[in-house]
């Protein structure tokens, strides 16, 4: 994983980018899929948040049965445990989530109120924190295994910093790490979480959620399984030809070796097919296959229709520098790309000129000396934001 990306160094800058790119990808879900996210993040902590402001919270047996088939959609699957949930009474539902509540209300520690609902069937510490999670999103983090192997990356439950022993540790073992499922294990969870949150918040300004560090660290996580499998992929390439180095081949036969394959998004996207798995690139946005291969061909002449597209993004830029009363350079431009996606909730490669129009009629304005002296992290993150832009899934920057 880059280290630039790890818990105790993320920017708020990436930190958003990743949330972002979340909570984009959730729109593209089959509607089942999509149903069952609206669920757990936004109907059933307003239903309970409701119910606390009528003088009790706590979970009906069919709201907890929908969030454990969310779990068991989105994170490991379990067969048996949908079976145990329901085997519970409807009457024990209510009166243990109560309790589990009453407890947070007294005490925010999570600890008591994970042994609480832990006393019904199926409900282990895993479960128990994303019933809490509904109850209080802004403090108590979900036990995902994303987030679990995100926050441990570089240390164990007890804080020990972990040896790298090997190529596969230090490059990805994480990824695959066992987990227990255990009380002592959410515990780190939620101080970890706690003092990432209190951190980030003070960086920017704004109240980061639980929430967002779930999100933020699945899709972190699923990049750095995405360049894992691309190690792997050349690491076996590489003891193939080690072992072929042996018997060096013929003077004849030496033009046809393979070379090896590139770790390049681009080139790993057209390798996987349009079949394919997801190709994420290195800001965790998936590619477009159909415009990767496209951008790959034969350079033509360029024809009329993308001469007129080319004129039409020089008034487009002309147009954003009269929305935002700024000089239209590019890295500037890029900067209010950006700005303008984070203000709607976008992703970076879905803005285009109706969003900037959209925008503006929301009110939004520029404020004085915005982007006119970024840092160098900062310039090269923009970089990073649109170099490859337009092989994204959505882009309208092409």
């Amino acid at each position: 994983m880059n280290t630039r990306l790890t818990p105790d160094t993320i920017s708020y800058q990436d930190f958003e980018t990743y949330r972002t790119v979340y909570d984009i990808d959730k729109k593209k879900l089959p509607e089942k899929f999509e149903g069952l996210q609206e669920l757990r993040y936004k109907d059933v902590p307003e239903v309970v948040a409701q119910r606390k402001k009528d003088g009790e919270a706590f979970l009906e047996k069919t709201e907890v049965q929908s969030l454990v088939e969310w779990k068991l959609k989105f994170g490991t699957y379990r067969p048996s445990l949908a079976k145990l949930v329901a085997s519970n009474p409807v009457e024990d539902v209510r009166k243990t989530t109560a309790s589990a509540f009453a407890l947070m209300s007294d005490n925010p520690n999570p600890s008591k109120a994970i042994t609480t609902l832990s006393k019904l069937k199926g409900i282990g510490p895993a479960t128990a924190s994303l019933l809490l999670s509904c109850y209080d999103p802004i403090t108590i983090p979900f036990f995902s295994d994303e987030l679990f192997r995100w926050l441990h990356w570089q240390t164990d439950v007890n804080g020990n910093t972990k040896k790298r022993k090997s190529k596969e540790t230090q490059d990805g073992g994480n990824l695959n790490r066992k987990i227990g499922y255990t009380a002592k294990e959410y515990a780190s969870i939620f101080e970890k979480t706690s003092a990432l949150r209190e951190r980030l918040s003070k960086e920017s300004g704004q109240t980061i959620t639980a929430v967002d560090i779930e999100k933020a660290a699945c899709k972190i996580s699923q990049s750095a399984q995405e360049a894992k499998n691309i190690a792997d992929n050349n690491d076996d390439l590489d003891t193939t030809v080690e072992s072929k180095a042996l018997c060096p081949p013929s003077p004849k036969r030496r033009k046809k070796s393979t070379p090896e394959p590139s770790n390049n998004p681009v080139q790993v996207c057209l390798r996987k097919g349009p079949r394919g798995s997801p190709t994420y690139d290195e800001m965790g946005y998936e590619l477009d296959f159909d415009y990767v291969l496209k951008s790959t061909g034969r350079p033509r002449p360029l024809s009329k229709r993308a001469q007129q597209r080319l004129e039409q993004k020089e008034k487009d830029s002309e147009r954003k520098a009269d929305i935002t009363g700024r000089p239209n350079n590019t890295l500037e431009e890029t900067a209010w790309d950006d700005r303008v996606a984070r203000d709607l909730g976008k992703a970076f490669h879905e803005v285009g000129m109706d969003e900037y129009e959209e925008w503006r009629e929301k009110g939004f304005r520029v404020k004085n000396g915005e982007f006119e002296d970024p840092t160098e992290e900062e310039k090269e993150r923009l970089k990073k934001l649109l170099i490859g832009c337009a092989l994204r899934k959505g882009s309208k920057h092409r």
